[in-house]
C-alpha cells in the first residue's frame, strides 16, 4: 500500500469511528439549510456505471463503508442496461446497451469467473447485408459496385483486407499529418475503398463523425485483435452489475441511488460535494461519469477538468437501440441457400441500420430481437423524433425496415414479418467515445491523463470515454477503472483464477 493509501485509510477509519451522519432532507427534496451535518466518505465515486461500480467493488474490499457511490439513476450499470418485456419484471433480460464479451477481453472473462457467471457461446450462422440495391450473405459480392477497391480475391474477406491496409500502410508513420480519419482512409485505400468500408460496416458513425486518424486506427488495431467469437452472460450483461453490486454492498460500500451529485469543490486539503440529498466530505474523488454527464456538474473541480484540452478532445457517438418482442420467432424460418439461419442483418436502405437476432439459449427463448442498432447521425435524429411522437409510428417504421430486409430479398427463404407485440426504444446520447479530429492526443494520452486530470489532486476519471480504445461497450470502462486503481491507489485489481463456465464451446 502506498503512503497516500495508508494516510487515506487511517483518516477514513477515524471518519467511520466518529460517525457518518447524513444531512436532513427538506420537504421540497433539497438539503436543509438548518442542518450542517455532513456525510463523510474517504472515497467518493460519482457515477454507478460499470466503471464506477467496479471501482467501488474493488476499493470496498479494502475500505468497506469508507467508500461511497452516488448514482443519479434508480439503477446501477449505466450503458449496461438490460430490460424486460414487462416493466419491473425480475428477468429474463435483453440488452438495451452492451450485449456480449469478445475473445481477447481477458479482464471480462476473469471477472465473470470471479463473480460466478455462466457464459453461453452459441453457434453463429449467416449474415444478411443490403448495400446499394443488392442483397447478399457475402460482403465480397459488393466489391463489384466499387471498381476502385483493390484486394486479393483469392484470400477473400475484402473488408478485413482493407482494414489491415489501414493498419499496415507506410502512411501510418505519418498519420498525424492527416486532418481526420476519412482523409487518411481515402489516401490509403482510395475513395472507393473508403466508400466500400462505410457501406458494408455495421457502424456508419465511424465514417461520419469527425474522428482523429491516429486515435481511430489505434482503436481499430485492438478491435481486430478481440474479434470474433462472442460470449453472452446468462442473465444478460447486467449479471456483471448485479454480481459486483452484491459484493460491494456485502463489503460495506454505501450506495446511493437516484441521487445525482450536483457540484464538486475543494475544501481545505479535501473535497466537498453536494448531491440532491447530502453534503459529502471526501478525501478522494472518482468521477466515473462520461463527458456528457460531467457537463451537468458544477463546482471548481468539475469546471477545471472540463477546461482541459484532453477533455475537449473527446467526441461521443449517439446511438439508438430498439428491442422488439414477437409471439413467435418468425426469423427461424429465414434460411440461406445452404440452409443456414440469419443471426445478423444490416442495410444501407433503411434506418434500422443493424439487426441482431440472439442465438444464445437464454435470450433466444424470449422471442426478442434487437431490431434497430443505429449510430448514423441523421437516422438517430429520425428515430429520436419518432420516439417523442406516436409509439405506433415508430413501430411501423421498424416493421417497414424488417420487411425490406427479410420478406422478399431473393436470396433467403421468403417470410412474413408480423407486427411486434412490444417495442422498446432507447437513445444513448454517448454510447461510446473517440478522440476528435484536429486534436494532438493519442488514445493512450487520454487514458493516462484521466488518472490525474488535475496535477497533484486526489481526483481521477473513470469511464469508457477516458479509454477511447473502446473495445466494445464495457471492456474499456473496466480497463479505465483498473488503470486508476493501479496508478492512483496502488491497488492491483487482479483477476480471480476462477474461470467462468462457458457453454456451447466449439
Amino acid at each position: 500500500m502506498t503512503s497516500f493509501a495508508r494516510r487515506v485509510f487511517l483518516l477514513a477509519s477515524l471518519l467511520v469511528a466518529t460517525g457518518c451522519a447524513p444531512r436532513k432532507i427538506a420537504a421540497d427534496g433539497g438539503v436543509s439549510a438548518r442542518d450542517t451535518a455532513t456525510l463523510e466518505c474517504a472515497f467518493t465515486i460519482v457515477g454507478g456505471g460499470v466503471g464506477g461500480l467496479h471501482t467501488a467493488f474493488r476499493l470496498g474490499a479494502l475500505y468497506g463503508a469508507q467508500v461511497c457511490l452516488f448514482e443519479k439513476e434508480p439503477r446501477l450499470g449505466g450503458r449496461i442496461y438490460d430490460i424486460t418485456k414487462e416493466p419491473n419484471a425480475d428477468g429474463p433480460y435483453i440488452a438495451a446497451g452492451g450485449r456480449r464479451i469478445m475473445e481477447g477481453q481477458k479482464l471480462l472473462f476473469d471477472l465473470a469467473g470471479e463473480l460466478g457467471l455462466a457464459l453461453e457461446q452459441p453457434e453463429l450462422d449467416a449474415d444478411l447485408v443490403f448495400v446499394r440495391g443488392m442483397y447478399s450473405t457475402n460482403k465480397d459480392d459488393f466489391v463489384k459496385i466499387y471498381p476502385g477497391v483493390h484486394y486479393d480475391a483469392g484470400k477473400g474477406d475484402a473488408e478485413t483486407q482493407l482494414l489491415r491496409q489501414l493498419l499496415q500502410s507506410p502512411e501510418r508513420r505519418r498519420i498525424e499529418k492527416y486532418p481526420d480519419f476519412k482523409s487518411y482512409a481515402r489516401a490509403v485505400v482510395g475513395a472507393d475503398g473508403y466508400r466500400y468500408l462505410r457501406d458494408v460496416s455495421r457502424f456508419r458513425g465511424d465514417f461520419e463523425y469527425p474522428l482523429s486518424a491516429l486515435g481511430y486506427v489505434d482503436y481499430l488495431e485492438e478491435e481486430l485483435e478481440v474479434c470474433c467469437k462472442a460470449s453472452y452472460p446468462r442473465g444478460g450483461m447486467s449479471a456483471f452489475v448485479r454480481g459486483m453490486e452484491q459484493k460491494a454492498r456485502s463489503s460495506g460500500v454505501r450506495i446511493f441511488l437516484s441521487e445525482p451529485v450536483l457540484s464538486v469543490d475543494r475544501e481545505g486539503a479535501a473535497y466537498r460535494l453536494v448531491s440532491s440529498k447530502h453534503r459529502i466530505a471526501a478525501q478522494s474523488v472518482v468521477l466515473a461519469v462520461p463527458p456528457q454527464a460531467l457537463q451537468r456538474i458544477s463546482g471548481t473541480v468539475a469546471e477545471q477538468i472540463r477546461a482541459q484540452p484532453q477533455f475537449k478532445a473527446l467526441v461521443g457517438i449517439r446511438v439508438v437501440t430498439v428491442a422488439q418482442w414477437f409471439d413467435e420467432p418468425w426469423w427461424k424460418a429465414v434460411h440461406t441457400a445452404d440452409n443456414k439461419e440469419i443471426w445478423r442483418a444490416w442495410t444501407t436502405g433503411s434506418c434500422i441500420n443493424f439487426v441482431e437476432i440472439p442465438q444464445e439459449e437464454y435470450a433466444a427463448a424470449q422471442h426478442v430481437i434487437r431490431a434497430v442498432y443505429c449510430d448514423q447521425p441523421e437516422c438517430v435524429s429520425m428515430w429520436e423524433k419518432l420516439a417523442t411522437g406516436s409509439p405506433d409510428k415508430l413501430a411501423a417504421e421498424v416493421h417497414k425496415g424488417l420487411v425490406h430486409l427479410f420478406e422478399k430479398n431473393g436470396i433467403t427463404t421468403p417470410v412474413h414479418v408480423p407486427e411486434a407485440t412490444r417495442t422498446m426504444f432507447q437513445l444513448w446520447p454517448d454510447a461510446w467515445y473517440y478522440v476528435r479530429a484536429g486534436t494532438p492526443f493519442s488514445n493512450k494520452d487520454i487514458f493516462d491523463w484521466a488518472v490525474e486530470p488535475l496535477a497533484g489532486e486526489r481526483v481521477g476519471l473513470v469511464n469508457e470515454a477516458y479509454n477511447p480504445q473502446r473495445a466494445a461497450w464495457s471492456d474499456a470502462a473496466y480497463k479505465s477503472s483498473n488503470h486508476l486503481l493501479r496508478k492512483k491507489y496502488d491497488l492491483n485489481a487482479g483477476a480471480s483464477p476462477t474461470s467462468p463456465r462457458v457453454e456451447g464451446m466449439r
